[in-house]
């Protein structure tokens, strides 16, 4: 093999490395990036949990979401999964905006509207909390 061969073939492996060096960067990122997402149903069933848990066991809303984001925050390390505290924060916020809204109590107006036929005008709370015509 001759002295040019020998820098040729060098040449080739280091261009085929340049190539292949970016290339493999990029698969593990998408492969990082991937797996967050496959795990991001299970970080939010986790949310979930720990905020029923913090219901029953603190008494203001500070402390509860407190207590969750610390929870959340050491399940995230334990498992090497990088957690945004500004992001959780925010979720933590809009998931307790959403329960206040789907669980929210009802009013005599409201069960007036979807009770009572539009030809009936006026109802009564009865203490049971029981609505009559």
């Amino acid at each position: 093999m001759t002295t040019e061969q020998i820098v040729s073939l060098i040449v080739a492996v280091l261009t085929g490395l340049a190539t292949a060096i970016p290339l493999v960067i990029k698969l593990v990122q998408y492969v990082q990036k991937a797996t967050q997402e496959k795990n991001w149903g299970n970080l939010l069933g986790l949310l979930i949990e720990l905020m029923e848990q913090a219901e029953q066991m603190f008494d203001t809303g500070a402390t509860r979401k407190e207590w969750v984001m610390a929870m959340a925050q050491t399940s995230a390390e334990y498992i090497a999964y990088p957690l945004d505290t500004a992001a959780l924060s925010t979720l933590i916020d809009e998931l307790v905006a959403m329960t206040k809204n789907v669980n929210a109590p009802l009013t005599v107006e409201t069960v007036t509207e979807t009770v009572l036929p539009p030809e009936t005008t006026q109802a009564t709370a009865v203490p049971d909390g029981t609505v009559t015509a």
